[in-house]
């Protein structure tokens, strides 16, 4: 007897190896993806401009590396100076230690991009919102930093108008990258406050938008779909009904394993993950002679790997 539905998903045109550079963008889900590449040893940069949720929020981060961009609008509060494209944990206590950090990050992705073999786009809502101060600039701001709900315009954007904006971009980062692969997907991430039927409709526009960029500089990993359709049971969210749970996360991150991955990488995923188990493990009796003969074979085993496949990421 079937407990869930079950589908296939079909794995990528391309591998990621060990030494190929990361770049993950997007919503919280990206986060939750980026400590298993992390801990599978792959070279990762993920949200240096903090979690964004919003396609043109996320075009408009990457846009401005690509540019070179000098402009940061900023926002003082209290004593705290943020940037309306960046998430809360990009800040200054200057508006001039601000604008440095912003661009020094700007700096950093965009040598990073240069070079990556994967960027991780993660579309968290179509609902964005701009300020009523640059209404005519039609800019989605990244954060709004809770500032009052008066000071902004929030919409429901069309696919159209995301898909162009997403369209002109990949071009910009095939110029800059042409062997840059890029996976777009959907956080699984239930945005609450909207209220669930504005949810559902904000989700299938990022799902339109990702089907519409598949195939067009990009392809398509269903994270929303894993979730909701394969897994489809609340016991597989935390408490708050919205977040994957770690065991759907770790769900999710094994079908991405097989999308991205060929079965040499994979199999060196497992031994780095043996060895991190190893050195991770905590005793109770750390003087014991077993306990030293452990900590001693995860160093051989990791001295063994680093010689064989110097590209891992042991940190």
């Amino acid at each position: 007897m079937e407990f869930k539905l079950n589908f296939n998903i079909n794995p990528a045109d391309f591998n990621v190896k060990h030494g190929d550079g990361v770049v993950l963008l997007g919503s919280c889900f990206s986060d939750s993806m980026t400590s298993h590449f992390q801990y599978a040893g792959f070279d990762v940069l993920s949200n240096p401009f903090g979690t964004l949720f919003h396609p043109l929020a996320i075009s408009n981060t990457i846009g401005s590396s690509l540019s070179d961009s000098k402009e940061v609008i900023v926002l003082k509060r209290e004593d705290v100076f943020l940037a309306w494209d960046c998430g809360s944990k990009v800040f200054g206590y200057s508006e001039e230690e601000l604008i440095s950090k912003v661009i020094e990050e700007r700096i950093n992705l965009k040598n990073q991009l240069s070079k990556a073999k994967l960027l991780v786009v993660t579309f968290g809502t179509a609902w964005g919102y701009r300020r009523y101060e640059e209404i005519k600039l039609n800019r989605v701001v990244g954060n709004c930093h809770k500032e009052p709900a008066s000071s902004f315009l929030g919409q429901m954007f069309g696919t159209d108008e995301m898909f162009e904006s997403w369209l002109s971009l990949i071009g910009e980062l095939k110029k800059l990258n042409p062997k840059i692969e890029i996976v777009f997907n959907v956080s699984p991430v239930r945005h609450k406050k909207d209220g669930l039927i504005w949810n559902n409709r904000s989700k299938a526009r990022l799902i339109g938008l990702a089907g519409a960029l598949d195939g067009i500089g990009g392809c398509y990993f269903p994270s929303y779909e894993i979730l909701i359709d394969e897994l489809r049971d609340y016991r597989y969210y935390t408490k708050d009904l919205v977040h994957p749970s770690d065991v759907a996360v770790e769900y999710i991150w094994e079908r991405l394993k097989d999308f991205l991955f060929d079965s040499e990488t994979l199999s060196l995923i497992e031994e780095v993950g043996k060895v991190k188990s190893l050195m991770n493990h905590r005793s109770l009796h750390s003087e014991t002679k077993a306990d030293q003969e452990r900590i001693q074979k995860a160093k051989e085993l990791r001295l063994h790997l680093s010689s064989e496949h110097p590209s891992i990421i042991w940190e």
